[in-house]
């Protein structure tokens, strides 16, 4: 069993904007000359290439990251930003080591596997993090008709937790682990969320469970075709955390969008935008400021995305911030005063 974390002082917003964001990561020949003022002009000078990994198509982070493309194209002509889909965080975190994106959606507990070498098919790597995002949520979902009522219950069950080089793989089997469950004894099925919810509709799987922003549309749509109920999973939290560390806390899962008989307690986990430190500085400055700078128009793209908040944007440790969204945070931070 792992070390149970020991508890240290909270990092200050402040703190972390007079350290470097807690331990930013060195870029090459960073500027470091007059930092630009966050507008639409100087946006617009920045040139390059932002690939933005997400994930599983119609799930949050895909919905979020063709908003968030659409407005860098808007606001920086100068750089091509474009989708890579995949089966989720760790196939996230692959594109950007294997170069083929620039910037990935991960879960929290994902990039920390990632850096220390824990990471499916990942050795160890150096990650930044632009900005910490939305909380994400375990929602594990069964037919309203099913005699399963707990984790406990999916001993012997066909269920499906996204797929293998997804983030939901290791949050669901952790929560399995952590409510006494044999995961060998668990028939996991891999499927994409929307293979996923077609199979919870016909009978084909008993559960699924998948990690992401709440509401996910598609589980909303099938909520008004499909009966359904979500497992009360929040007990798992205090074991996860004796287990893996306080990446996990316990969120809630409202009744009203997937028409459930009533709300229950989840696991809750970070959830953030991340890089390679080698990415220009000026480009992770332009995207940093694209999420916050334009949420008007992202929340009109993706209504039911919570944006995130700069007073939280900033605490992504242990992933060290970019030198170029920890300049963002200080001009905010300045022109706030």
């Amino acid at each position: 069993m792992p070390p149970r974390p020991t508890p240290g002082a909270r990092p200050t917003r402040r703190g972390l904007l007079l350290t470097g964001g807690a331990g930013v990561a060195a870029v090459g020949a960073a500027s470091v000359g007059v930092a630009r003022a966050r507008s639409g002009g100087d946006l617009a000078d920045v040139r390059g290439r932002l690939r933005i990994a997400t994930g599983n198509p119609g799930a949050v982070f895909d919905r979020y990251g063709r908003a968030l493309a659409a407005e860098v194209g808007r606001v920086m002509p100068g750089v091509a930003s474009t989708i890579v889909g995949t089966g989720g965080s760790f196939g996230n975190l692959l594109a950007v080591v294997d170069g083929r994106a620039e910037v990935a959606f991960s879960l929290g507990d994902s990039a920390q596997q990632a850096i220390a070498g824990a990471a499916p098919g990942i050795a160890a790597v150096d990650l930044t993090a632009l900005t910490r995002l939305y909380d994400s949520f375990l929602q594990v979902l069964v037919r309203a008709d099913s005699a399963i009522d707990g984790l406990a219950d999916l001993a012997g069950r066909r269920v499906t937790a996204g797929e293998a080089d997804s983030g939901t793989r290791v949050v669901a089997t952790r929560s399995l682990e952590a409510s006494g469950v044999d995961v060998a004894a668990v028939d996991l099925v891999d499927l994409s969320l929307q293979d996923g919810v077609a199979r919870l509709a016909d009978g084909g799987v008993d559960a699924l469970a998948f990690v992401s922003g709440f509401p996910i549309p598609a589980l909303v749509a099938l909520g008004r075709r499909v009966p359904l109920r979500a497992l009360d999973v929040g007990a798992a939290v205090p074991e996860l955390v004796d287990l893996w560390g306080p990446q996990y806390v316990v969120g809630p899962l409202p009744a009203g969008p997937y028409g459930l008989p009533a709300s229950v307690a989840t696991v809750s986990v970070k959830t953030y935008l991340v890089a390679l430190p080698a990415l220009a500085e000026d480009l992770a400055h332009g995207f940093t400021s694209v999420v916050f700078d334009r949420q008007e128009a992202l929340a009109r793209a993706v209504p039911d995305v919570r944006q995130p908040t700069a007073a939280a944007g900033i605490f992504t440790q242990p992933v060290p911030l970019h030198p170029g969204s920890l300049r963002w945070f200080r001009e905010r931070d300045r022109s706030a005063t």
